[in-house]
């Protein structure tokens, strides 16, 4: 190999190197910058793999869901339904499958696709209200297996 040819690689290797390790720190100090310590994400990452814990915090945001839609707030009331399903039922899943799949699974599509579509297509707010009851009914059940 030439040394021309070694230089240019040595190079290279550098410049990936520099730019995978100050993506990967950047990313880490943006979530440090964000508010968020090493302690705090570990603490809040045990609380929300607690089955109760996050049936509670679904429950908060649905009535969220709920006041959001009620005021006409179509993009809040969809924010905080994707967030109930992807921030705290994803979490929710594994172990409700355990204890009773079916539940499970009407739970999410009620969740994922209809409560979604439902504000998307700002279906009438009795629609939306009878979807949110039926969620919190489901969470009765699940929470009952816990």
């Amino acid at each position: 190999m030439s040394k021309n040819l070694k230089i240019y690689s040595i190079s290279y290797a550098f410049i990936v190197t520099a730019i995978v390790f100050g993506f990967s720190s950047a990313t880490t100090n943006l979530a440090f910058a964000q508010g968020a310590t090493e302690s705090d994400s570990s603490i809040s990452e045990e609380v929300s793999k607690d089955p109760i814990t996050l049936i509670k915090e679904i429950r908060n945001l649905l009535t969220q869901v709920s006041t959001a839609y009620g005021n006409q707030n179509y993009v809040l009331a969809e924010e905080l339904a994707t967030t109930a399903y992807l921030d705290h039922y994803e979490f929710l899943e594994a172990p409700l499958h355990e204890k009773n799949p079916t539940l499970m699974e009407a739970t999410e599509i009620l969740l994922r696709e209809d409560l979604k579509n439902a504000i998307e297509n700002k279906s009438g707010s009795t629609e939306v209200q009878q979807l949110i009851r039926t969620i919190n009914n489901n969470l009765d059940k699940a929470e009952a297996l816990f």
